[in-house]
C-alpha cells in the first residue's frame, strides 16, 4: 500500500545500500555467479493465533455484493492484523513499501515472495455467513484483524484492521479478469513466460504462463489495483506496480540479463582478489584465485565494479552494461585502508553510525555500519580521493573528503547532534498505526512510521512544529509540538471526509489517484488508488476549501474543481477523466536500423520521458488528442538532425538519428601522467591508462568536444575527424595554498577547506597547511575552513596563489524574534536565510513566543522576511552576523518604524536602506550592500509604493539603483531619518 503523503516541500534522499546478500561464493575455476531470485532472506511472517482459551471477544459483520445485496454462503477469513503480509514489507535501501519501490533490482526480491509462496493472507479462523450475509467470529483473542471474504462469481474484498465491536461490512466485486502480453525488449512475443500478481488491496496471489503469443490471462481477481510480475529463463523480471483489471491489457517488456565478466591481474599476470559489485539497490560480491569471474543476472544499468586482495586493489570502474556480456580487466595497485572513529561534539562514539565512501563523481564504492565506538576499517582501497559519508540516527549527516594513500590512513569524522522530534501514530482505537506519513510543517518535511507506528523527524532547530498525520481509511491527526520533543502521540480522528469516485469514458476507473491542495500550503494524496468500484475515500482531512483533481496513467486528468470540507461530515463527488491518445512511431539511424535506449521526450511537455525499445520502438501514452507535438531525442552515440513532428492519435512517427562517429585518444596531465577519472562531453571515463573510446560529436570535417577533470582546467578539442585524437593534455588548475589556524595563531589539523563553487575539498594537514585548485571560471570565489562549530571565510580573486591564513572563529549563538506584518509575534514561523559568503542555506523556526536560538557561522548573511520567501519583490534583511553572542529581531519588533519609498518599478531595480550613513556607493552597489552590517533589500519591487519595516529610530541610507549592472549616471542615493512623517520620492534616472 502507498502511503497518503501530506507534501509541503518534497525532497528526495539519494540513498545507496547493500540489498542483495550472496553468501557462499567460490573461488577458483567453478568460481561463477550462482545469481537466483532468492539472494536475500525473507523477512519471518510468523502465524498470530487468533483463538482465545477463555470467552474471548466476537466480531461480526456482513458480506454484500457491489449493489448492496447480501450474500449467502460466501466464505469469511480472518487473521490477526499483526501477522505481517507482503504490503507491509518496505524496501531496505529506500524505505518505501517494496511494491511501491521503483528500483529494477526490487523485482528480484518480491519474485522471491511469489516463488516461495511468502507474505500472502493466510486463514486463522473460517466461517460463512447466514441467508442474509451476516456472519460473526467469536473467541478472538487480540484487538485488530485482517477479514476477508469471497464466494462463487464473485471476487475477494478485505477489511484492515478490523476490531471486535466494530462492525464490518465486505462489498465484494464482480469476478475480474486481468489480460496482457509478455514481449521481448524487441518488442516480440514471449511464450511460456511465468507472470504473477498480488491485488494492492487483498494480498492473495495469482499465477499465469504466457502462451505462443506472450498472451497471459489473470483469472478470480477481486479488488485491484494489481502488482503484475512476469519473468522468464534468460530475462530479468518486469513489472506492472499498479495495474487495472480493466479493458487495457497490461504489456511487460522483459529484458535479457546481463553478464559481466571480471579478470583481475597483478603486473599484468592473473591475480586472486574478492571483486565486488555496487549499484542502486544492489550489493554482490564474488571470489577468485585469478580466473576469470563472471557476474550474472544483471540489469542493464550503471554499476561500480572493484577488485582488492591483502593491501592491493584496483581503481574503481564505473560501468554501463549494454551488452549481454560485458568484459573488463581491473589491475590490482597498491593501496590503502581509511580507519574510521565517528564521534559527537563532545569526542564521544556516536551510536551505530553508517559510513558511506563514494567516488568524488557520487557512486558508492564501500558501504559500512559501525559498532558504537568501534573503529571501522575501509578497505584496501585504490590510491585516490574520495567522499566519506556518516550518517545515525538523532545525529545529522556529515561528510569529509578522504584521501587514500599507500598504508592506514586515520579519519575523525564529527557529527552534530539533530533536534528531533519523535513519537508513535495512532488510530481511532490507539492501536499503533503502521506505515502512515508523517508530515513537518512549516518546513514540510516527511518521513514514513514503521511497522509499530514510530516515527522520526530531524528539524532545523528547536522550535514549534505541527504534525499532520494521514491516512485514507483510519483518518488523520494534527498536533502542535516544541522541539526537541520524544514520546510525542498522534492521534488519528475521522475529521472532514471525501469519497471520490472516478470515472472514464462511462465506467469507473480503477487504479485512480485523487490530490487536494491549498495554494502555498501544501498537497494531500490519496494513499491508496481507487478499486474496481472507481472510489478512492480521503478521510481525516483538516477542514477547509481546495483544489481537488483525479488523474490515472492511462487517461487525461479531470478538470480542477473547488471543493470545502467540514469537519464531521464526508462529501460525496464524482471526478471524470479524459481519454488520452497515444504517440508512437520508431527511432531508426540513417540506415533504416533501429536504434534501442533513445530516450525522447514531448513538446509541450504531456507526459514522462520514454526510451525506445530494442526494435527502435517508443510509446507515449494518454496525450491530449489531436495535439500536434515535437519530439526531443538524446542518446549519447547517435544525434538528433531532422525535426521530428506528431499528433497524439495520429500516425506512427519516424524518428531518424545521425550514429555518432567512434574516437579514441589519451587524457594526460601536463605532468605526463595519465587522467584516470575525466568526462569527455556526456561521458564518464574512468580508466587507469587515461585511455577512451567514445562516440563524439562532430561539426562538419572536426571533433569538438569538451574534457572536464577534477583539478584540471577545461579543454575544448577542436580538430580534424581523425579516429584518433591522440594524447589531450589538461593543464593543472593553480592551486591556492594556505594555513589553517586557530585564533592563537596555533594551527589546526584536519580541518575541511573547500570553496563556494568547488567540487572539491581538501582536509589541513597536521601542521595546518592545505592546497586546494582554484575554480574555472569564476572572477572572485570564498575559501572555508571548517572544524566541528568552528569556521572561517576569505574572499579571493582567481589567480591568487597565497599564502592564505584562515583563522577559525567559534559560532555565533543568534537569537531573537520574528514578528508577522501586524506585529505579532510569529510562532512556528520558518526563516530561511543564506550565508552569502558561502552560498549555504540556513533554515530556522521560531518557538510558541515567536523566539529562536541558534548557532551559526559568522558572516555575511541574507535573511528572506516576505510570506513567500521570493527574492524578487520581497524585502530581505542584509546582516553581518559576528561575536559570540548577537541579537537579532525580524519583522516589525515593538520599537520599530516603518518608511514609505515612492519609486518607479523597473526590471533589475533594487532599493537599499542601510543603517548609517554611506561614503562612496559604488556603481552597480550590490556587491558592497551585500555586505552591509545592517540593511534591508527589495529587488525589483512589484509596486510603487514599497513600506520599509522594523526599523530601529535613527540615520538610514537609501540607494535605488540597478542590481547587477551599472546604472547610467550612477545609482540615486538619499539619507534620511527614521521616524519620517512623509514618504521618500526616489524618481530620478
Amino acid at each position: 500500500m502507498r502511503n497518503w503523503i501530506v507534501i509541503g516541500v518534497m525532497a528526495t534522499l539519494l540513498t545507496a545500500g547493500v540489498v542483495w546478500l550472496w553468501p557462499g561464493t567460490e573461488t577458483g575455476p567453478a568460481a561463477r555467479d550462482t545469481h537466483a531470485s532468492t539472494g536475500k532472506a525473507l523477512p519471518e511472517f510468523a502465524a498470530v493465533d487468533v483463538a482465545s482459551a477463555g470467552e474471548g471477544l466476537a466480531l461480526t459483520g456482513r458480506v454484500l455484493d457491489a449493489s448492496g445485496r447480501p450474500v449467502a454462503g460466501a466464505e469469511v477469513f480472518l487473521a490477526a492484523s499483526a501477522e505481517r503480509t507482503l504490503l507491509g514489507v518496505h524496501c531496505d535501501v529506500c524505505g518505501q513499501a517494496l511494491l511501491s519501490c521503483s528500483a529494477r533490482e526490487t523485482a528480484l526480491h518480491t519474485l522471491a515472495f511469489f516463488e516461495q509462496q511468502q507474505g500472502f493472507l493466510t486463514p486463522r479462523a473460517t466461517v460463512s455467513t447466514d441467508a442474509e450475509g451476516r456472519f460473526r467470529f467469536e473467541q478472538l483473542a487480540g484487538v485488530s484483524f485482517s477479514v476477508w471474504a469471497r464466494a462463487p462469481g464473485l471476487g475477494v474484498a478485505l477489511r484492515e484492521r478490523a476490531a471486535p465491536g466494530d462492525p464490518v461490512e465486505l462489498y465484494l466485486p464482480p469476478l475480474r479478469t486481468l489480460v496482457g502480453q509478455v514481449v521481448d525488449d524487441a518488442g516480440r512475443p514471449l511464450a511460456g513466460a511465468h507472470v504473477h500478481g498480488v491485488s494492492r488491496r487483498a494480498p492473495l496471489a495469482f499465477e499465469s504462463t504466457s502462451g505462443a503469443d506472450g498472451r497471459f490471462t489473470l483469472t478470480g481477481l477481486g479488488e485491484g489495483p494489481f502488482y503484475v510480475l512476469a519473468t522468464a529463463e534468460g530475462y530479468l523480471p518486469a513489472v506492472g506496480a499498479q495495474v487495472e483489471a480493466g479493458p487495457q491489457p497490461v504489456r511487460l517488456k522483459l529484458t535479457p540479463a546481463r553478464t559481466l565478466e571480471v579478470r583481475v591481474t597483478r603486473n599484468g599476470s592473473p591475480a586472486a582478489a574478492l571483486v565486488r559489485l555496487r549499484a542502486d539497490h544492489l550489493s554482490r560480491e564474488l571470489r577468485t584465485d585469478g580466473t576469470p569471474v563472471r557476474f550474472t543476472g544483471l540489469y542493464p544499468d550503471q554499476l561500480v565494479v572493484t577488485a582488492e586482495a591483502k593491501g592491493l586493489a584496483s581503481v574503481p570502474r564505473v560501468l554501463t552494461l549494454d551488452e549481454r556480456v560485458t568484459q573488463v580487466t581491473l589491475a590490482l595497485e597498491e593501496a590503502g585502508s581509511l580507519l574510521v572513529t565517528v564521534v559527537d561534539e563532545d569526542g564521544q562514539p556516536v551510536p551505530q553510525p553508517e559510513l558511506l565512501l563514494r567516488m568524488p563523481t557520487g557512486e558508492v564504492v564501500r558501504q559500512e555500519r559501525g559498532g558504537t565506538g568501534a573503529l571501522v576499517t575501509l578497505g584496501p582501497l585504490a590510491v585516490g580521493n574520495y567522499v566519506l559519508t556518516g550518517q545515525a540516527e538523532g545525529f545529522r549527516d556529515a561528510q569529509l573528503p578522504a584521501k587514500v594513500t599507500p598504508g592506514e590512513t586515520a579519519l575523525e569524522l564529527e557529527m552534530e547532534r539533530a533536534t528531533v522530534i519523535s513519537g508513535q501514530v495512532l488510530d481511532v482505537y490507539g492501536r499503533p498505526a503502521p506505515g502512515v506519513s508523517v508530515l513537518v510543517q512549516p518546513t514540510g518535511a516527511s518521513t514514513l512510521a514503521d511497522a509499530e507506528g514510530r516515527f522520526i523527524a530531524q528539524v532545523p532547530t528547536p522550535g514549534l512544529y505541527e504534525l499532520h498525520a494521514h491516512h485514507s481509511e483510519w483518518g488523520g491527526g494534527q498536533l502542535k509540538v516544541t522541539a526537541p520533543a520524544t514520546d510525542v502521540q498522534l492521534a488519528l480522528e475521522p475529521r472532514a471526509s471525501l469519497e471520490v469516485t472516478v470515472s472514464a469514458e462511462g465506467r469507473r476507473v480503477e487504479g485512480a489517484d485523487v490530490v487536494l491542495w491549498v495554494e502555498q500550503q501544501g498537497i494531500f494524496r490519496s494513499d491508496r488508488p481507487s478499486g474496481s468500484d472507481g472510489m478512492v475515500p480521503m478521510r481525516g482531512m483538516p477542514a477547509g476549501t481546495y483544489s481537488m483533481m483525479a488523474s490515472h496513467p492511462d487517461y487525461q486528468p479531470s478538470e480542477r474543481r473547488e471543493v470545502t470540507l467540514t469537519d464531521g461530515q464526508t462529501l460525496k463527488l464524482e471526478a471524470e477523466l479524459k481519454p488520452g491518445a497515444p504517440l508512437s512511431g520508431e527511432v531508426v539511424d540513417g540506415q533504416n536500423a533501429p536504434v534501442a535506449g533513445a530516450m525522447l521526450v514531448v513538446v509541450p511537455r504531456g507526459a514522462e520521458p520514454v526510451q525506445s525499445d530494442a526494435s527502435g520502438r517508443f510509446e507515449f501514452r494518454a496525450l491530449r488528442p489531436d495535439r500536434g507535438y515535437r519530439l526531443e531525442v538524446r542518446h549519447p552515440g547517435y544525434d538528433q538532425v531532422e525535426r521530428a513532428e506528431g499528433k497524439a492519435g495520429g500516425p506512427p512517427v519516424r524518428v531518424v538519428l545521425k550514429k555518432r562517429d567512434v574516437y579514441r585518444g589519451r587524457v594526460m596531465g601536463d605532468d605526463g601522467a595519465p587522467v584516470r577519472r575525466f568526462r569527455v562531453d556526456e561521458h564518464d571515463v574512468n580508466a587507469p591508462d587515461g585511455r577512451f573510446e567514445l562516440p563524439l560529436p562532430t561539426a562538419g570535417d572536426r571533433v569538438i568536444a569538451s574534457v572536464d577533470a577534477s583539478g584540471y582546467e577545461p579543454l575544448m578539442v577542436d580538430r580534424p575527424a581523425s579516429s584518433d585524437l591522440g594524447d589531450l593534455v589538461l593543464e593543472k588548475l593553480p592551486g591556492v595554498s594556505g594555513r589553517v589556524v586557530d585564533e592563537g595563531g596555533g594551527p589546526v589539523p584536519d580541518a575541511v577547506v573547500s570553496c563556494d563553487v568547488c567540487d572539491d575539498s581538501v582536509l589541513s594537514g597536521q601542521d595546518g597547511t592545505f592546497t586546494v585548485a582554484s575554480p574555472p571560471y569564476v572572477t572572485r570565489y570564498s575559501l572555508t575552513a571548517r572544524k566541528g562549530r568552528l569556521s572561517a571565510t576569505q574572499s579571493l580573486e582567481r589567480g591568487a596563489r597565497g599564502p592564505v591564513e584562515l583563522k577559525l572563529r567559534q559560532a555565533t549563538r543568534l537569537s531573537g524574534r520574528v514578528y508577522r506584518p501586524d506585529g505579532s509575534p510569529a510562532a512556528g514561523f520558518e526563516v530561511e536565510a543564506v550565508n552569502a559568503d558561502r552560498s549555504e542555506p540556513l533554515t530556522i523556526v521560531t518557538g510558541p513566543d515567536g523566539g529562536y536560538s541558534v548557532e551559526i557561522s559568522p558572516g555575511n548573511y541574507r535573511f528572506a522576511l516576505g510570506a513567500n520567501r521570493e527574492f524578487s519583490g520581497e524585502p530581505a534583511l542584509v546582516v553581518q552576523v559576528g561575536g559570540s553572542e548577537m541579537s537579532l529581531d525580524l519583522g516589525p519588533a515593538p520599537g520599530t518604524a516603518s518608511l514609505a519609498v515612492q519609486v518607479k518599478p523597473e526590471r533589475g531595480r533594487a532599493l537599499w536602506v542601510v543603517a548609517g550613513e554611506l561614503g562612496a556607493v559604488g556603481n552597480p552597489p550590490a556587491v558592497a550592500l551585500m555586505r552591509s552590517r545592517w540593511a534591508q533589500l527589495v529587488y525589483q519591487p512589484r509596486s510603487e509604493q514599497v513600506r520599509l519595516s522594523g526599523l530601529r529610530p535613527g540615520r538610514y541610507t537609501l540607494v535605488w539603483g540597478n542590481f547587477h549592472v551599472e546604472t547610467p549616471g550612477g545609482p540615486e542615493v538619499r539619507v534620511v531619518d527614521v521616524p519620517s512623517s512623509s514618504d521618500v520620492v526616489m524618481m530620478a534616472h
